[in-house]
């Protein structure tokens, strides 16, 4: 179907339904898919059409927007932003580049090296704090690796590593839970600090074991850790988990094992770990 009509369809359907309707509904509705919907919503946006996300509720047409009959003009493809990652091989940029795999969209990679190119005034401009993993999308400049996850699954929801707005409660609690209290746990750790009852109630990972049984307590039984789906959650948890087990910084409890185990096998983290295979052998 021309996306002209496509988009016809879209705003009477939008102005029938008084209440918001989600995407996945929406999307079935009109007999497209949910990749194609954000790209028509996307497209209604850029001509003045303001489709709202109403959050946990999903998409609806407010009564005063009109809608011009030259806006439904066919659109001009638009030339994709370029995606740029900045990365070291040994790094958590390794988190990033398995995540940008999974997405399976264009990128080119920049390998920074440790106190030259990383410390450089072009990198500084970019990251002042001169460290990686960061990607320039376009303008849009992304430090954290757990912010990058995600940013990119937000930017690409054609891939489907983010669950529907509604249902995204464990999703950002876990993956921020990795950002925060487990990495600050395992830090303290590595670097032999042995925080006191009274210290830790400062810190805001706590104590390392009470992180350690949090965390085997949620992945007991599940392929997934926010859900049904893989998600951008399960790269940046399921990278700390492997790399715990494999240094030796957590322990290798059987609720890990299983999760990591299950991962592992995923084809974009094979082609990641091949990758990496290659860069020790040449190094």
């Amino acid at each position: 179907m021309p996306r002209t009509s496509r988009l016809q369809d879209l705003i009477r359907m939008l102005r029938h339904h008084a209440e918001p309707i989600g995407g996945p509904e929406l999307a079935e509705r009109l007999g497209v898919t949910l990749r194609t919907l954000y790209q028509d919503i996307a497209a209604l946006r850029a001509v003045g059409v303001e489709v709202v996300n109403a959050p946990g509720q999903g998409y609806v047409l407010p009564p005063e927007v009109t809608l011009p009959p030259a806006t439904l003009a066919e659109p001009a493809p638009l030339e994709p932003a370029e995606l740029t990652f900045y990365t070291n091989p040994l790094s958590r940029g390794g988190i990033v580049h398995w995540m940008l795999e999974e997405l399976g969209v264009p990128y080119r990679t920049v390998t920074l090296e440790y106190g030259t190119t990383m410390k450089s005034p072009d990198y500084l401009a970019l990251n002042p704090m001169g460290k990686v993993p960061a990607i320039r999308h376009g303008d849009v400049v992304v430090t954290e690796a757990a912010a990058i996850c995600t940013y990119l699954a937000d930017a690409f929801p054609e891939a489907g590593l983010a669950p529907p707005p509604a249902a995204r409660g464990d999703y950002y609690r876990w993956l921020f839970f990795a950002a925060g209290p487990l990495e600050a746990a395992l830090a303290l750790t590595t670097l032999g600090v042995q925080p006191t009852v009274e210290q830790q109630r400062q810190l805001g990972c706590g104590d390392y074991w009470t992180v350690i049984e949090t965390l085997a307590g949620v992945l007991e039984g599940r392929a997934y850790i926010a859900g049904t789906a893989f998600s951008a959650a399960d790269v940046y948890v399921g990278t700390h988990l492997g790399w715990g087990m494999h240094f030796g910084t957590l322990p290798r409890r059987p609720e890990f094992v299983a999760y990591w185990e299950g991962l592992r096998q995923r084809p974009a983290h094979q082609r990641c770990e091949a990758y990496m295979a290659q860069v020790l052998a040449e190094a």
